[in-house]
């Protein structure tokens, strides 16, 4: 026998489906049915439908609420019908609960003239169990996809890519400016590696004799992408620069001048070898060499990442992303041509050149019954569901999508490696719902579960796919099972499933910030505490009169609700935010959902104003130790606050920090003469803006080392050497 769903699609009659829906109405009254009687009382029910070949889900539903009257079950009844009432409701106006400020947002994704109920039937693309998901608010696609699908034109689908590093060449270099600004043209965001380029100073073979260095390449691309319309915003980029260039230092201290860099992120590649000389307190080494000169600068690795810390906590720039972790730690780690120098804008995926990937994110909350209960419990059934039909819909879009890429470069790539990205959001939600402190060991110990069931369905949905689908074309077992990714998190019963049907995708899960989706759906975004569980707003009436109201996050207000007390009196443990949560607890929540991800997380470590540049370098040096890998910071009332006015009425830094000063040496050898020129830069930030102090070292003329100034006379600072000249 089947069913007759209300959209026309059959589907097997499974009995279980009744008892479920019936212990749930009794345990909706407070009747302790237990699930074995339910079970008898739907093999009665199925006794009317002995010999129907089908029969509608109405049909069903009315003999459901026929038997429980029959059996003066009257309140059981009752509920069973008013849930009927909320279903066909939440069908036919579905989002109802949606505030002013929530369908506000929605309105960038509608089509013209678009109802809630007609967005979600065209974003789901005829797809019943994905429209149910998107209805409950289970889970979302990100942004791009939700404008892309049913919209006609070049659109992209794709919220992140990565473009090819320009190389030492004006030639690539131009070639990259036309590769991002395309890109933007078509909705999606860029990130590249400016490594390549030499630095400030260094000879070329052109009428210019010598290059302006990375940054002016780097503002280049930053007008580019600030110069690129699209329908309602710019565009977005990330710019990477690995911690061994010699211009890195210029590039940390660019942002602090508000003037520069104002169209892109801009990251700090930090490699292992780095963050293991600053434990040790050694000598970094910043070398670029080309055919005409070796150009080399040193100094201590502890100073670098204090100048790093300092602007962070001055700007909020540059953040850092630990190179070695990103390539190291995810399934395709073995493929030898597989390597990540930068990432996408929000920094959640780490990409090849021409890069692309699908995004969606769950909704972590959704999956909580009986919330702020004591018998809060998770769905797990559900939610293992809602991942799966999430990858094979994400997977799904690759191919709908697949043609609306902006470069050939990025549709062949699409079309290899077959990347998704799925995320989570409302965790902090999640935390207030299961009863479960944001942070506490409790809470840790249920997200690794969480995380690695995740993880585990994304790959048997994949795989599951593959089997239907095929693989994609870079699939190989040997080298995916042979990650340490792949062996840390993949159970044992996964990994028989992919062995015998391979992935469809090359990439499963990434933690996105959600901004826009979390907001829609009334939750928090991606990973992170709440900012703030409530905050004044001000409001200024037709006739002037100005008032301020206090606006609280929904599942706040909710528990409140359920607990019948006002906002103001929950409990201690609900205000927990990214405020007042210390950077070890909120490092472990982070390093505990990395464990699971097998590309990056985009969270910010949000910090008082009374954190310190030496805080910074604390949570860097944990992020790393942890296996995060990327970690940024926003310190309330830095430099950089105007992104978030409105959230504190006093945006002044009453905790400014005194830059620090520190000298690099430089040694420039020219290949060709073998003439070896030195200097010493002071490192000096003035009004924050970096002023360098460059002098030239002077040689001894016998063995060339530098001559130091002593007790009057100029002496060679190499002790087997006897040159020395005085001024008398």
């Amino acid at each position: 026998m089947f069913v007759v769903k209300r959209n026309g699609v059959k589907e097997k009659f499974d009995k279980k489906k009744i008892a479920d829906a019936m212990y749930k109405a009794y345990r909706s009254v407070g009747n302790k049915k237990t699930k074995a009687q339910c079970t008898e009382y739907a093999k009665k029910i199925c006794e009317d439908f002995e010999g129907i070949e089908e029969v509608s889900i109405e049909k069903i539903q009315d003999t459901v609420e026929l038997f429980l009257m029959e059996n003066k079950d009257y309140e059981v009844a009752k509920s069973y019908i008013k849930y009927r009432e909320k279903q066909r409701l939440d069908r036919e106006n579905p989002w109802s609960d949606n505030d002013e400020r929530q369908d506000l947002i929605l309105q960038k994704y509608l089509l013209p003239n678009e109802t809630k109920k007609e967005f979600l039937k065209r974003v789901s693309f005829k797809r019943p169990a994905l429209q149910k998901i998107l209805r409950h608010k289970e889970a979302i696609f990100a942004g791009r996809n939700l404008y892309a699908i049913g919209r006609e034109g070049n659109i992209t689908g794709s919220n992140c890519y990565v473009t090819e590093d320009p190389k030492d060449s004006l030639e690539s270099i131009y070639k990259v400016d036309y590769q991002i600004a395309r890109t933007y043209s078509y909705g999606g965001g860029q990130g590249m590696n400016l490594s390549n380029i030499r630095p400030k100073g260094a000879k070329v073979n052109n009428s210019s004799n010598t290059t302006p260095g990375v940054m002016v390449f780097a503002e280049k691309y930053s007008h580019t992408t600030l110069n690129t319309q699209q329908e309602s915003r710019r565009g977005a980029l990330m710019l990477v620069l690995n911690v061994d260039h010699p211009d890195i230092i210029e590039y940390i201290t660019t942002k602090l001048d508000l003037t520069k860099i104002n169209g892109a992120n801009i990251s700090v590649a930090l490699t292992d070898e780095f963050m293991k000389a600053v434990e040790a307190d050694e000598v970094w080494s910043m070398r670029y060499t080309t055919p005409y000169e070796d150009i080399l600068k040193q100094v201590k690795a502890r100073d670098l990442l204090e100048l790093i810390s300092y602007s962070a906590h001055t700007m909020g720039d540059p953040g850092i992303m630990f190179i070695d972790h990103m390539n190291d730690y995810h399934l395709m780690s073995e493929y030898e041509d597989v390597k990540f120098t930068a990432t996408n804008p929000c920094g959640e995926q780490p990409l090849m050149a021409h890069g692309s990937c699908n995004l969606g994110s769950v909704n972590l909350n959704a999956f909580v019954k009986n919330p702020f209960t004591d018998d809060a419990v998770f769905n797990w059934e559900r939610f293992d569901h809602v991942v799966e039909e999430m990858i094979w819909s994400l997977d799904d879009l690759l191919t709908m999508l697949g043609d609306r890429h902006a470069l050939k470069e990025q549709r062949e790539h699409v079309k290899k490696y077959r990347e998704v990205g799925l995320g989570v959001m409302g965790l902090a939600d999640l935390a207030l719902s299961m009863k479960m402190p944001y942070g506490s060991d409790e809470f840790i110990a249920f997200l690794d579960e969480l995380m690695s069931r995740m993880i585990n369905q994304a790959a048997i949905a994949s795989a599951l796919n593959a089997k239907e689908k095929g693989v994609f074309p870079e699939y190989d077992y040997d080298k995916i099972s042979a990650s340490t990714f792949y062996k840390t998190v993949i159970k044992k019963e996964t990994d028989e499933i992919i062995k015998k049907y391979g992935l469809r995708n090359s990439r499963l899960l990434s933690i996105a910030p959600t901004g826009s989706i979390s907001n829609i759906l009334g939750v928090s975004g991606g990973v992170e505490p709440y900012f703030q569980i409530n905050y004044t707003r001000r409001i200024i009436s037709m006739f002037e009169q100005e008032k301020k109201i206090t606006v609280w996050e929904k599942t706040p207000l909710a528990m409140a609700k359920a607990l019948d007390i006002d906002p103001s009196d929950l409990p201690e443990w609900t205000r927990i935010t990214s405020q007042n949560i210390s950077f070890q607890e909120r490092a472990e929540v982070q390093s505990t959902i990395q464990k699971y991800v097998d590309t990056a997380i985009s969270s910010t470590f949000n910090l008082p104003n009374s954190a310190t540049v030496e805080d910074v370098m604390n949570i860097y040096m944990t992020a790393w130790k942890k296996g995060l890998k990327g970690a940024t910071v926003f310190r309330d009332r830095c430099a950089k606050i105007g992104i978030l006015s409105g959230v504190t009425e006093e945006t002044e830094d009453l905790n400014p920090a005194l830059p620090p000063k520190f000298k690099v040496d430089e040694k420039w050898t020219d290949l060709t003469t073998k003439k070896v020129k030195e200097y010493q830069t002071d490192v000096i930030i003035e009004d924050t803006i970096y002023k360098p102090k460059r002098f030239e070292k002077e040689l001894c003329p016998i063995c060339k080392s530098v001559l130091v100034k002593k007790e009057g006379c100029i002496q060679c600072s190499n002790n087997d050497c006897d040159y020395e000249k005085c001024a008398i």
